[in-house]
């Protein structure tokens, strides 16, 4: 996924919980980390999201 696919996909909270997962406290501060194009947070970014519409996909099957 590409920086700008990335961005249009992310929804509220995902940045809180890049913070989570780089180990700062502010998702402001994780949010620039990501869009300054650090690897590792894009990586993470990724995952959050892939993870996300993988869990509600998977829960509208269940139904």
């Amino acid at each position: 996924m590409t920086i700008e696919e990335i961005k249009n996909r992310a929804q509220y909270g995902d940045y809180q919980l890049l913070a989570e997962m780089l180990g700062v406290r502010s998702s402001v501060t994780a949010k620039s980390r990501f869009v300054r194009g650090n690897e590792e947070a894009k990586a993470a970014m990724e995952l959050i999201i892939t993870t996300r519409e993988e869990l509600i996909e998977n829960f509208k099957k269940k139904k």
